[in-house]
């Protein structure tokens, strides 16, 4: 084997697209398609399939039912830059899959050799989605108190059937939230018919939003990029947790900024 057809096999060329490629490339001149085709040393549908993909590949092109040759540096070009995101991809998946084994086995190692169950500390939810339902899971469970912390409370409706069952039942609930659009107005105002405590904040607001139940019960999410600076932010995965110092922490701040806020 020529050390050319050798390099152009190890790039994902067949043997017949090889030898009919490297015949084109020897003339001076186009071949008419029929002449290539008959003179290929090689069954004619075999012939027939490695023209077709020598110029799909673009190594050759069809000009006036003639094939000629392209220069080499266009395909090889091609080619490369092809590897180049094939390799990318395959790179992006294996550390997807590292990622994904490192959190299975950071588990595993935490509750061997330390005795800690991270779901004792905090759950990971897998989506918005999820966080919303989860949300009105908390919600429809409460007994005493329940306090949001949400900036326009977009999501309002993803809860509402929740939070107005628990508030017939005598359950109290604060929400901290800005108004700063008709919907945001909407929100507020409508959780004010329900007897819902709403107040204004006043203060630069945090990039978190989270749902407190009864003190014992938090679903939040904390958001990686300000809404001011990008036109979609992205969030940090949302969780639930149990755990009494996330919860304090989350109940001081709530707290504090509730003091300050402005009612309605």
């Amino acid at each position: 084997m020529s050390r050319d057809v050798e390099l152009l096999k190890s790039l994902g060329f067949s043997q017949q697209e090889c030898l009919i490629y490297l015949s084109l490339l020897g003339e001076t001149e186009s071949r008419e398609i029929g002449k290539v085709l008959a003179g290929a040393n090689m069954p004619q549908s075999e012939a027939e399939t490695a023209i077709k993909n020598l110029v799909n590949k673009g190594l050759v092109k069809v000009v006036s039912n003639r094939l000629e040759v392209r220069p080499p540096s266009e395909f090889l070009s091609r080619i490369i830059e092809q590897k180049r995101e094939e390799l990318e991809r395959q790179f992006n998946d294996a550390r997807q899959t590292a990622l994904s084994l490192q959190a299975l086995l950071e588990r595993r190692y935490m509750e061997a050799k330390l005795g800690i169950k991270l779901e004792e500390i905090i759950e990971p939810l897998d989506s918005l989605s999820s966080m919303e339902t989860r949300t009105a899971k908390i919600i429809a469970n409460a007994r005493s108190e329940i306090l949001i912390f949400a900036e326009t409370f977009g999501w309002y409706d993803k809860i509402r059937e929740a939070l107005s069952s628990v508030l017939e039942k005598g359950v109290k609930a604060k929400v901290l939230m800005m108004v700063i659009d008709e919907g945001s107005a909407r929100r507020a105002k409508e959780l004010g018919q329900f007897n819902v405590e709403v107040k204004l904040c006043v203060e630069e607001w945090y990039p978190v939003r989270g749902t407190l139940v009864d003190n014992e019960e938090l679903v939040f999410l904390i958001w990686a990029t300000r809404k001011s600076l990008v036109s979609q932010p992205k969030a940090f995965r949302p969780h639930y947790t149990r755990n009494p110092g996330l919860i304090r922490i989350f109940s001081d701040a709530f707290r504090k900024r509730w003091e300050k806020a402005k009612p309605i």
